[in-house]
């Protein structure tokens, strides 16, 4: 009975993921795609990455998630923060959770192999910075991509 929740919930994220994939306009996904490759916002030199707190990142998002989408998603942020969780998720990449006011609302970062291997060595309450691509917000958390620690 537990496998079959298990395939359940794995097929509903699956869904779910590929909702948001295919679900956004046009301009939005021409926008996103030139900037999805890990390469590409690993070699962005860093004084070019906006730099932000997870915490002004999550206040943003909870209080405008349409004005955070247009200051953060899809672009290369230089984002410190404190380590308050590390998890995998579906697929068993690396989920590092970012600190902030809300104890049950991180800021959520993945990135490639390298990030897992690097995300492997950290610690809860370690203070980090990474170099990441703004990803939006999924339910109520924002969310950060091709994330490089640094």
């Amino acid at each position: 009975m537990k496998k079959i929740i298990k395939w359940i919930v794995i097929v509903v994220v699956a869904l779910f993921v590929i909702g948001l994939i295919f679900g956004s306009d046009d301009t939005e996904t021409t926008t996103t795609t030139a900037n999805t490759s890990s390469e590409a916002v690993a070699e962005a030199p860093t004084e070019t990455a906006m730099p932000v707190t997870a915490q002004e990142i999550f206040e943003a998002y909870d209080n405008n998630e349409m004005g955070a989408d247009q200051q953060y998603k899809g672009k290369a942020l230089l984002v410190s923060g404190t380590v308050s969780g590390i998890s995998s998720d579906f697929m068993d990449d690396a989920q590092v959770q970012l600190a902030t006011s809300n104890e049950f609302m991180d800021v959520m970062a993945s990135g490639d192999e390298a990030f897992n291997s690097a995300a492997a060595t950290l610690s809860k309450g370690q203070q980090i910075t990474m170099l990441c691509q703004g990803g939006g917000e999924v339910i109520g958390s924002p969310m950060l991509s091709d994330c490089v620690i640094q």
